[in-house]
């Protein structure tokens, strides 16, 4: 579809629904979602519209943290391994069919078959069976969860996990509609097909343009949801998106230009919304590839990274620069600190020269790559910035713009050299970032392996005192930034514009706020 013809269906969409703006939440998204399936969407933009489609055993609240969800209570075994939840009575999928325990046993079998491919699978290896099934050695049915009668939920885990419960309310483990599965496959999020148990329903989708849910009846708690309809729009562009910001096109955006900055602190103060996050702007760097494969090597490109310049000259958001994977933000934990944060810059590019040199590039033979990153325009910038960095010390990086949909392709498949990703926490613990690299992990798209990272991470699993399970999960953060498969650059904060008529919005470094909790104000006649 050409780009005037789409912005012509868009311009004829918000027209078509400006009547009764009172009842529709119009809500700006960076990109389109590459899939509304919970069990495959972690690390895509689908998790804001999930959030509104799907409810796990723990919920989210207006700050997306956990509460009781389709889970009314719940029990912890004394040894840790066991956890039994209740479900509320009287659940319904959308269609009205019953929703028991057996649809979140089907759901999390979901989740560690391996022919569904969830990324998220490795996150619940700590449950009983579950490493096993993902490697294909034994079948989805030896999974550690169970439903002993219609309203109980019950996990078994290979080892404790302080983390569990969060981990349970992360959105990518909510429930699946199995009868809806097995008639549809792979169509069943097609809205004439998509049955979902959460506060909305999806009722039309135009893909690059606009997805459109509708209240659930049947969901538990629909007397508290306070907008009849929501609006998705997904806008690359982000001078684009705040444009139809002003235009009060969109009552909500998650994102603006970075030099925009300033003037939305004088010109709308009151919408402006700015939070530290528990999420990293980061570097994959591919192992396969034979000149990445050298750790000198990839240790040599972190360290001609000037994350100062990038953050402070270049973005001036807010965003602070980062050599740690795991940010300051997460609960106790204190973080890793490393020779280079007391290194000038100069310093640190004539020890990345010589590391290149001694892995055996030079001026005779050097470093290339190419450098993939999705359409933005920051980050267009740190792409033309790190190529810059990295010519400086002798490497020679090719940029490569590509949509975020195909970016995220060739990084699950491995069809990169360098690229620019990201990821956020699912739950508040620093296991949430070191597990995907994890050497079985199904997120490790790079192809990391060192047994001791994996054996400090799995230690700390069943390290029950705090300060002794800290020290391990920054002996293996520091492991891991040695190695340099990744390459942080900086920790994100939220940046959001809620227009004033928005009621109900709570700034959290954890996302947007559900649109349950929100509503917008009439215009004044």
């Amino acid at each position: 579809m050409g780009s005037r013809l789409m912005a012509l269906l868009l311009l004829l969409i918000v027209a078509a629904t400006s009547a009764g703006a009172g009842t529709v939440l119009r809500r700006g998204t960076a990109a389109d979602a590459p899939t509304l399936d919970p069990v495959v969407a972690a690390g895509t933009l689908s998790a804001p519209i999930i959030n509104d489609l799907f409810e796990g055993l723990l919920g989210k609240d207006a700050a997306l943290k956990p509460i009781p969800g389709s889970a009314e209570s719940w029990t912890v075994s004394p040894d840790g391994l066991t956890y039994t939840f209740r479900l509320r009575p009287g659940l319904q999928w959308s269609d009205g069919a019953p929703l028991t325990a057996e649809d979140f046993v089907y759901s999390y079998r979901r989740v560690v078959t391996p022919e569904v491919a969830a990324p998220i699978a490795g996150q619940f290896y700590l449950v009983e069976n579950a490493r096993d099934i993902v490697t294909g050695k034994l079948p989805p049915e030896k999974l550690g969860v169970s439903a002993p009668d219609p309203r109980t939920v019950v996990f078994r885990l290979s080892s404790p996990a302080p983390y569990f419960l969060d981990l349970v309310g992360n959105l990518n483990a909510a429930p699946t509609p199995r009868h809806v599965i097995e008639k549809h496959g792979r169509d069943w999020t097609r809205p004439e097909h998509m049955v979902t148990n959460g506060p909305y329903t999806l009722v039309e989708r135009i893909p690059q343009t606009m997805t459109k849910l509708r209240r659930n009846p049947r969901y538990h708690a629909a007397a508290t949801v306070r907008t009849d309809e929501v609006e998705w729009y997904p806008t690359q562009d982000l001078a684009t998106s705040l444009r139809r910001f002003r235009a009060g096109e969109l009552d909500q955006i998650l994102n603006f230009p970075p030099d925009e900055i300033d003037r939305l602190r004088k010109e709308m103060p009151d919408a402006l919304k700015i939070a530290p996050s528990q999420g990293v702007y980061f570097l994959v760097l591919n192992l396969r590839k034979p000149q990445l494969a050298d750790a000198r090597v990839r240790r040599a490109l972190a360290l001609a990274v000037d994350r100062e310049g990038l953050t402070g000259k270049l973005l001036r958001t807010g965003v602070k620069p980062t050599v740690s994977f795991v940010g300051p933000d997460f609960s106790n934990y204190d973080g890793i600190r490393l020779p280079e944060e007391s290194q000038s810059m100069a310093q640190r590019q004539a020890e990345a020269r010589r590391l290149l040199a001694a892995a055996g590039f030079g001026p005779g033979k050097p470093l290339t790559f190419e450098y993939v990153y999705d359409t933005n325009e920051e980050n267009r910038k740190i792409a033309v910035a790190l190529a810059a960095m990295w010519q400086a010390v002798g490497a020679k990086a090719q940029p490569v713009n590509v949509d975020f949909g195909q970016l995220n392709r060739q990084i699950r498949t491995g069809a990169f050299d360098v690229a620019r990703w990201s990821y956020f926490a699912s739950f508040d613990d620093p296991v949430a970032l070191l597990q995907l690299y994890a050497g079985d992990n199904t997120n490790n798209y790079v192809g990391y392996q060192n047994p001791e990272y994996d054996r400090l991470l799995q230690e700390s699993n069943v390290t029950a005192d705090p300060a002794a399970r800290r020290k391990l999960l920054e002996r293996a953060e520091t492991i891991l930034i040695l190695d340099a498969p990744i390459i942080p650059i900086y920790d994100y904060v939220r940046r959001y514009l809620v227009a004033p008529r928005v009621q109900g919005w709570v700034t959290s470094g954890r996302g947007p706020t559900p649109s349950r909790f929100l509503s917008v104000q009439s215009a004044a006649p």
